[in-house]
């Protein structure tokens, strides 16, 4: 009686144009059943191409060379233990309908640092020549295990194209309906995990004395974060193939045996002088990189199968080769992960006070520091300036101080003054390297501004002493996101943009998302649409729902993969696996202690400092012609 009443209600739902559910509760078989009902196709004529929309869309296609359509992506999530037997995807029959032009090429993406040319392509002649149908195939699944809300799963997703083009015939072939049924096999019996700790944080043996003072800090919260330190000497070794494996080997058994949710990575990572053991994931970019360090490694614990996530397929001692190891990486993170790159044990105390300062005293202001330019020079659109207004709509009820390349206020005094001003976050999107961010004036690829000063001969602003001594803030520490290439690139250099960002004694940053290798960006307005600048609007779209700074990084990463699973390329695979979190990551963008009813000590240099440029412009302008 209930089958029946379950297939009557699927039926009206179908009838009236609902997507339904429904769910087998026999013993003998588990599956779950869905009908989605599509609408008509949108086609929007350009220029020389139509754009293909549907209303159900979450993305688009994106495969160089081949057009752009709608996908429909389902995302399901089960037990963890739970297998998936098997997917099915039905579609009605196909309606033809000829259309004008060729549908749109998808876009193209190019890489967002300083060292490479950043001339933007003019839109290149659609030509489909040997294409009879595209896509051949409607539609594919992945399956990973990680963590949504806190709590393990196993995520089954499901791309969906309705939509198929016949560039030949210039015909679109397109469904009204499509029905989902996946047949899986739950766990016998449900996999829990002990809650003993909270927090790992996992230290070179030089650290420990340093770090006591935070883990002592964090089980005295009320409520508190369970922390247990562990140094790399006390972890098992010959476990794994190489000291990188053994520590992921150890992270599981903590997660098994304490039942861990986030991980901290203490000490530096210099190529050749490793503090803290990196694992180089080997992405090619071009001629500019053969490979860029994942913390990501150390987070993807397990596969759907809960199996062990070596990442090296072949077995050649390259890690994340592409494209042959990707089969092994489900990116989902099983802890939320955080990396604080710290040289020496000053350095990791600036960074102790500084989280200790903003969970006791952060309060939240509603207010943002936004920087951007014309990111790939050539169209109407400044990308840079574009994905500042797109994050801000992501924002309610905040305020942006924007320094953009296009009016001229994008100096290096006036991003030190913008720290100054107090934010909770800042933005910025365009061009990076290890050292520096950097951008360029509308349609002039020959210029990068920041522009340099007489005290500061760089262009581009650099977190290094030149620049960083405008960058006095200690009263509010911002959440920084950078998109922009390698700014994370701890293993070029341990005074990398990120680190000496988080690092800023009385000022900077206290967490940094960002690249730590080469990031891609498409232009015009699809500089948003994937790659970093997905990310990053993703990032603060999390920042002010989630706000746990882990918990942020790790749904950013899930939720990309998820979103862009039909067709996973060499620059998806990249922004998956070098999006970096540089600090804490059980801290979190929420309301404490107004720091200003709060009186601390700070040197005298420095209050000297901010308190001329702040209360006399006039020493910011002169810093600014000079």
């Amino acid at each position: 009686m209930r089958k029946i009443i379950t297939l009557l209600i699927l039926l009206s739902l179908v009838i009236s144009g609902l997507g339904a559910v429904a769910v087998n509760e026999s013993e003998k078989e588990d599956f779950i059943s869905e009908t989605i009902i599509f609408s008509q196709p949108i086609i929007n004529e350009e220029q020389d191409y139509v754009l293909i929309e549907l209303e159900e869309a979450t993305t688009n296609s994106w495969e160089t060379g081949k057009p752009t359509l709608p996908v429909v992506t389902k995302v399901y999530t089960f037990p963890l233990g739970t297998i998936i037997d098997n997917v099915e995807v039905t579609f009605s029959n196909t309606i033809e309908k000829k259309i004008s032009k060729p549908v749109r090429l998808s876009p193209e993406v190019y890489p967002d640092s300083i060292i490479t040319m950043n001339v933007k392509n003019s839109e290149k002649e659609i030509s489909y020549l040997g294409i009879d149908i595209y896509p051949e195939q409607r539609y594919g699944y992945r399956t990973g295990a990680g963590l949504k809300d806190g709590e393990r799963v196993i995520f089954l997703t499901i791309p969906i194209q309705p939509i198929q083009y016949k560039p030949q015939e210039n015909l679109i072939l397109y469904s009204e309906l499509v029905t989902i049924k996946v047949d899986y096999t739950p766990p016998a019996s449900p996999i829990t995990f002990p809650s003993e700790y909270d927090l790992l944080i996992l230290t070179p043996t030089e650290f420990e004395g340093a770090l006591q003072r935070l883990v002592n800090y964090k089980n005295d919260l009320s409520p508190p974060v369970n922390t247990v330190m562990v140094t790399l000497d006390e972890i098992p070794s010959g476990v794994g193939v190489d000291e990188q494996e053994d520590i992921k080997f150890y992270i599981k058994d903590a997660i098994e045996t304490w039942g861990i949710t986030y991980v901290i990575l203490i000490g530096a990572g210099v190529e050749g002088e490793e503090i803290f053991p990196v694992r180089q994931a080997w992405i090619k970019s071009d001629e500019y990189e053969d490979y860029f360090p994942s913390d990501l490694y150390f987070a993807d614990i397990y596969n759907s199968t809960m199996g062990f996530s070596d990442w090296d397929v072949d077995e050649d001692g390259k890690f994340a080769e592409f494209p042959g190891d990707m089969a092994d990486i489900d990116v989902h993170p099983d802890v939320y992960l955080g990396k604080i790159p710290c040289n020496n044990v000053n350095e990791l105390n600036v960074v102790i006070d500084k989280i200790i300062w903003y969970k006791d005293h952060n309060k939240m202001i509603n207010k943002i520091l936004q920087m951007g330019g014309d990111s790939f020079t050539g169209d109407s659109i400044n990308e840079g300036e574009y994905a500042n207004t797109v994050v801000l709509t992501k924002l309610p009820g905040y305020t942006a101080t924007r320094l953009w390349a296009s009016d001229e206020t994008l100096t290096k005094p006036n991003i030190g003054a913008g720290f100054r001003s107090g934010v909770d976050f800042v933005d910025f999107c365009g061009h990076g390297s290890w050292a520096s961010i950097a951008t360029h004036p509308p349609k002039d690829k020959e210029t990068w501004v920041p522009a340099k000063t007489l005290i500061s001969p760089y262009t581009g602003f650099l977190y290094l002493d030149f620049d960083l001594y405008l960058v006095i803030n200690p009263m509010k520490y911002p959440v920084c996101v950078y998109k922009s290439c390698s700014n994370s690139k701890y293993s070029e250099s341990d005074t990398c943009f990120s680190w000496k960002n988080l690092n800023k004694k009385d000022g900077g940053g206290i967490a940094v998302y960002s690249a730590s290798g080469i990031s891609y960006g498409a232009t015009g307005t699809d500089i948003v649409a994937r790659t970093t600048g997905w990310m990053e609007v993703k990032s603060f779209e999390e920042l002010v729902s989630t706000k746990i700074f882990g918990d942020v990084w790790g749904n950013s990463i899930s939720a990309y993969y998820n979103t862009f699973s039909s067709g996973f390329q060499m620059s998806d695979w990249k922004t998956m696996l070098e999006w970096s979190l540089f600090g804490d990551p059980t801290l979190a963008a929420e309301d404490g202690i107004d720091p200003m009813n709060k009186p601390v000590y700070r040197p005298v240099q420095f209050r000297l400092i901010s308190g001329l440029l702040d209360r006399f412009p006039v020493f910011a302008r002169l810093l600014e012609l000079i």
